[in-house]
């Protein structure tokens, strides 16, 4: 009974309030760095845990001459056409050049954030993406419950009195006594009031559970997966099934290239963490991915694996598969059977040598140390080593790549990026995958964007076989393009460049630490056609 009055309350006050009902893991805040026009801008969004819900929105600009800062969400399905008004966000006393500001997400799905800039140099606007999904349930404390029942059992007296007395005592004159047939009538109306009353809790309690089992199923869950290793013709293979109970309508069969590859695997051994590979599995059908290994050690490994879906929606994979034996595929990490994969080997967690012996280890390096890459060049993360990092602050991860004869190396596109980073927490439960744009995939930015230019408040969709050949064509064609061509063929105007730096020695991610502890950082780039990886660990307060 308590329930049924709690729930038909909460109907009664939905109609005068409105209230609540982040490919990566651990990481729910969104940083994106770009350009609004002429303005530069860091954007960080801290989506809400609960759909609908608020999102928090902090607009870092370069200059102070800016005038007007406006905010909006925009989702994949209903275009710009069916956006709602923007909000405005405000200057943070004391603090430059930073805007804050909410937004409404009403609905789940692929969003974004349009951020517009009003200013001394005119107009400017860009996209941050986002995945816009409930992952919690609010509680109610039962001491609230015990009042919203309460008070649902007065509004259910009042009303039986009211049309109790409205059928009786109404009627009569003023100053009339109360007769039996008046008291009859009084009776009659109240049973019948209780009973409206009683199919009005009836029919509100059964909606409202309706709504609390739509909520309960859209709740995200993750895609999962079984991985496993085997020998296929004397060379070790990785494969990976997703499940398909996990799928849940979102099927891989609308699974699209981001950075010019279906999924980009990330295996690190769990524990010690001095062993990261960053593959590319290749689809053998929409369920089923395969790889080959490069010749890693023994042990259990954390695996990582992201995709996106044709809406710009980044998800991860997140399984572990044992090795039983060190692989000996006699590969390196120049001879591996898709080029643009990589692995290294580092020292283990809290010691400063390695305890494997290979041509590619690399010690761990911290904030402000100069680190050896694997091609004899050198990497330093430009960090104050005397200042801790914090959890929940957004920093600029800076790294500068000095060559063997102490010049600034030359930088080259690495997968369409100027370079490429994973970060994850010693207990597995963060990862991030990140680019110098930020936790954002560039290929989001440009799938959105695309969506935006369209006029129609929905979008076309081909059928899943017909999608899934139309990319699989286009996978082929990647794959006899050069590196320039296929770097222009998928993200014409993303590449990252800095402009500042005479040979572009240097990479930004931005990113904010979401939890305190221990986190190791792997930085990908490329230098003379070699794909080096710098490593470091960070402890964030």
């Amino acid at each position: 009974m308590k329930n049924i009055l709690l729930n038909s309350l909460l109907i009664l006050l939905s109609l005068c309030f409105t209230y609540p009902i982040q490919a990566h893991i651990g990481s729910s805040g969104v940083v994106f760095e770009g350009n609004a026009g002429k303005y530069a801008l860091q954007v960080y969004v801290q989506p809400p845990d609960v759909i609908p819900g608020t999102a928090k929105v902090t607009v870092i600009a370069d200059a102070n001459d800016i005038q007007k800062v406006n905010i909006k969400p925009i989702y994949y399905w209903f275009g710009d056409e069916g956006s709602p008004r923007s909000d405005e966000a405000f200057p943070v006393a004391n603090q430059a050049g930073r805007y804050e500001g909410q937004i409404w997400l009403m609905n789940s799905g692929a969003a974004s954030v349009q951020v517009e800039i009003i200013g001394s140099r005119g107009k400017g606007s860009l996209i941050v993406p986002l995945v816009a999904i409930a992952t919690a349930k609010r509680a109610m404390s039962p001491s609230l419950g015990w009042i919203l029942a309460g008070l649902g059992l007065l509004l259910v007296g009042l009303l039986t009195t009211i049309i109790g007395a409205s059928t009786s005592d109404s009627l009569q004159a003023v100053g009339e006594p109360v007769s039996g047939t008046t008291m009859k009538k009084r009776i009659k109306g109240s049973v019948i009031g209780a009973s409206f009353c009683g199919v009005l809790l009836f029919v509100g309690n059964n909606w409202w559970n309706g709504l609390t089992d739509d909520y309960q199923r859209n709740l995200y869950k993750p895609y999962t997966a079984n991985t496993k290793v085997i020998e296929e013709n004397g060379v070790s293979v990785l494969k990976l099934e997703i499940d398909s109970n996990s799928v849940q309508r979102r099927w891989l069969s609308y699974a699209i290239p981001d950075h010019g590859k279906l999924m980009h695997l990330f295996l690190i051994r769990q524990g010690t963490m001095d062993v990261f590979a960053h593959l590319h599995p290749s689809r053998k059908d929409t369920l089923n991915f395969e790889a080959q290994l490069p010749d890693l050690p023994a042990g259990k490994y954390l695996l990582y694996a992201d995709v996106m879906r044709y809406q710009g929606a980044q998800y991860t994979i997140a399984d572990t598969v044992e090795i039983n034996k060190q692989i000996s595929n006699g590969s390196n990490s120049s001879t591996l059977k898709d080029p643009y994969d990589a692995y290294a080997i580092t020292n283990p967690l809290n010691t400063k040598e390695a305890s494997i012996k290979s041509d590619l280890i690399t010690i761990c390096g911290t904030p402000g140390v100069k680190t050896k890459l694997q091609d004899g060049s050198s990497i330093v993360w430009e960090e104050d080593p005397n200042k801790p990092l914090m959890m929940g602050k957004v920093y600029d991860l800076k790294f500068s790549i000095v060559s063997p004869d102490g010049t600034k190396a030359k930088l080259e596109p690495y997968l369409g990026m100027m370079g490429h980073a994973a970060i994850v927490k010693d207990d597995g439960s963060v990862y991030i995958h990140l680019h110098p744009t930020g936790t954002v995939s560039s290929t989001s930015v440009s799938v959105m964007q695309k969506r935006l230019n369209e006029t129609s408040t929905k979008p076309f969709i081909l059928p899943t076989t017909a999608f899934k050949d139309s990319v699989d064509k286009v996978m082929t064609k990647l794959s006899t393009m050069t590196e320039a061509e296929r770097d222009n063929f998928l993200m014409p105007n993303m590449l990252h460049t800095n402009d500042k730096a005479e040979h572009h020695n240097t990479v930004n991610f931005p990113y904010v630490f979401p939890q305190a502890g221990k986190y190791r950082i792997w930085l990908q780039v490329k230098r003379n056609g070699k794909i080096l990886t710098g490593t470091f660990d960070a402890k964030v307060m």
